[in-house]
């Protein structure tokens, strides 16, 4: 089934009498994760590795919201080694204002055995994942908010704002960069998404084993575009 006809889906699957959405209102916090670091480089690039390129967008982006008003956590501010369940935890103990909601976005480069591999996507955990959202782990802050909503209804909500966001990305980048290969959302089996309760997505910004998108990726302007870009799309939600 095509992401945005399981959007529809996901919308019809809602109880009739479902609570409203529990990510109304304005986004509060960003949680930014820098993929990779430290002793773990991702990709490597002719010039470059990921771990440099992520953090560097990843600060393009904090800038960039920081400069209108959002709240921003980092996963990493340097260049220091995480496992995925320690980006998670950041992520999930994250503070937001009462009255707004958190959400969560990965930064990361893509690698393929062929230079022609080249192009912009955006995953979304698959639907057939449930996050524990409420557990003896959970905030006080976070049962006052979500208690009146059941696991079910919280992934479905979380689901649907996350392919949101995706699409959104997507198409601002699209609008952005029309010469510039656009894969699309996409969903997938991936620790950060499936660990961390808020709306979620991971960028896969493009693909380091081209020479001609790594170099791009390495520019500031590029950087700095692609966090506006980021950031039009949260404000679209």
């Amino acid at each position: 089934m095509g992401l945005r006809l399981r959007f529809l889906a996901l919308l019809m699957l809602l109880p009739v009498m479902l609570l409203a959405n529990p990510y109304r209102g304005d986004v509060g916090t960003v949680v930014i994760d820098a993929g990779h670091g430290g002793s773990d480089p991702g990709a490597l690039g002719q010039n470059v590795q990921e771990k440099d390129l992520t953090l560097s967008i990843a600060q393009a982006l904090q800038s960039e919201l920081e400069e209108r008003g959002y709240g921003v956590v980092m996963t990493r501010e340097d260049d220091s080694t995480l496992s995925l369940e320690e980006r998670c935890d950041v992520a999930n103990s994250a503070d937001f204002p009462i009255e707004a909601y958190p959400i969560f976005v990965s930064i990361h480069i893509n690698s393929a055995h062929s230079e022609a591999a080249e192009g912009f996507e955006v995953y979304v955990k698959s639907a057939d994942k449930r996050v524990d959202m409420l557990d003896e782990a959970t905030s006080d802050k976070l049962a006052l908010k979500y208690s009146s909503y059941s696991n079910a209804q919280l992934n479905a909500y979380k689901d649907i704002v996350s392919l949101s966001l995706a699409d959104g990305i997507c198409r601002r980048y699209e609008e952005a960069f029309p010469d510039i290969p656009m894969r699309g959302v996409k969903s997938g089996d991936l620790w950060v998404l499936n660990g961390t309760w808020m709306p979620s997505v991971l960028v896969e910004v493009g693909f380091i084993s081209s020479p001609e998108e790594e170099a791009r990726m390495a520019l500031p302007d590029y950087q700095r575009k692609l966090a506006e870009i980021i950031v039009q799309a949260i404000e679209d939600l």
